[in-house]
């Protein structure tokens, strides 16, 4: 079993919702994650990009893929890859739960993260939540639409575990609004020192922070 499995709590949910069903998509199943996960594998090609370009170990125009990005491209990784000429995605794990009678928009307890270069764990959607609990007034689809089942912390730790048994270097994500920046710092994360970083948080949204190990 893929080591990037392990980063899904399943024993807190598995204890919080005995009557959940688990689902499980790895590597070979790329193709069904980037349809089932559009979004979250679109931005996983752009940190991956912005990674590349970071490091300054290649000689290619920042701007080689904006037609792809423009498009908002799923399959963004497989063409990081042709632009560099280098594997990038090197694992991935997209884990999910299900209650039985709580169908919902998408998923309301799901991790999907990736090793991706150079050697980092990077988190691409953390999202745990009881589908058995609707908020009152919240849509269905809000990011917080339901009671959380506050299982974050033994994610990250997941994380940390299978980030040192693998050998990788940083553990990074990406925060959605200013107001999530503390959220993860009280779990070890902070702000990538960059000037990309500096604009991302004065614009508020789209944060990158990493652990480094």
């Amino acid at each position: 079993m893929s080591k990037l499995h392990t980063i899904f709590p399943e024993d807190g949910v598995r204890a919080a919702m005995p009557e959940a069903t688990f689902t499980s998509f790895g590597l070979k199943n790329l193709s069904s994650i980037a349809t089932l996960k559009p979004q979250t594998m679109f931005e996983l090609g752009v940190t991956t990009w912005h990674a590349a370009i970071m490091s300054r170990q290649f000689s290619v125009a920042p701007n080689i893929l904006g037609d792809h990005v423009d498009r908002r491209e799923p399959h963004l990784l497989k063409h990081v890859s042709r632009a560099l000429n280098r594997k990038v995605l090197f694992d991935l794990s997209y884990r999910l739960a299900n209650v039985p009678g709580t169908a919902t928009i998408q998923p309301k307890t799901q991790v999907l993260v990736a090793h991706v270069f150079p050697n980092r764990i990077h988190i691409g959607d953390v999202q745990l939540l009881d589908p058995r609990k609707p908020k009152g007034g919240v849509a269905g689809d809000d990011d917080q639409s339901h009671e959380n089942l506050r299982l974050l912390g033994p994610t990250i730790e997941n994380a940390v575990k299978a980030a040192r048994d693998i050998g990788a270097d940083q553990i990074t994500l990406t925060a959605a609004n200013r107001g999530l920046v503390s959220v993860f710092g009280r779990h070890g994360f902070a702000v990538e020192e960059s000037p990309f970083a500096k604009q991302a948080m004065a614009m508020g949204v789209g944060i990158p922070m990493q652990i480094d190990l």
